[in-house]
């Protein structure tokens, strides 16, 4: 009887806890859908989901000041930001610090000097949205507007798998061209 049920419980842990938000309907998988949305970024401008979608897959992580593993997790990613940046992919750092704290999130990214687009989700919209309980929590997202996977904590070491998935969702690096008036293998 309890190994019944532990093998139950198990099941389910595994069909409802995995790093995929997945629906799984014959051969194909369908992906759970985004929540767009428009927040501003640390210089005052607006930024919405599905326009930087235009451009490529985006990692979303959700983040405030006093997230060590947060803050350990995106400086983690600056390689693997610099890596595949080329190949379109974005890096969105949602953070849900206080209004009043947004001038020390200004100073601490400027700090940092991290590439990545910093939103401000103030009035936490966008962290309901997404039913972010726990930070870190990230997902990526493909050009679809479909959340493909989801990484929830950090610990040293994740951004390998991280860029695992990532890379999966990427087109191929593109060939340089040949220079004009040279044939291949031409000396």
């Amino acid at each position: 009887m309890k190994i019944t049920l532990l093998l139950v419980i198990s099941f389910w842990f595994l069909v409802l806890g995995s790093g995929n938000s997945v629906l799984a309907t014959g051969n194909q998988q369908e992906y759970e859908p985004a929540p767009d949305f428009t927040l501003s970024d640390i210089e005052g401008n607006e930024v919405t989901l599905s326009e930087l979608l235009e451009t490529g897959p985006v990692y979303m992580e959700c983040w405030d000041l006093a997230c060590v593993n947060c803050i350990d997790e995106l400086d983690a990613l600056l390689p693997v930001y610099d890596s595949l940046k080329e190949r379109g992919l974005q890096i969105v750092a949602l953070s849900v610090d206080k209004p009043s704290d947004e001038a020390r999130v200004r100073a601490f990214v400027k700090s940092k000097k991290w590439p990545y687009i910093v939103l401000l989700d103030q009035q936490q919209k966008v962290k309901k949205a997404y039913n972010i309980i726990i930070k870190p929590t990230a997902f990526l997202i493909n050009m679809q507007g479909e959340i493909v996977y989801t990484h929830i904590g950090y610990k040293k070491g994740d951004e390998k798998r991280i860029a695992d998935e990532m890379g999966k969702w990427l087109p191929e690096k593109q060939k340089e061209p040949e220079p004009k008036g040279t044939e291949p293998g031409q000396n």
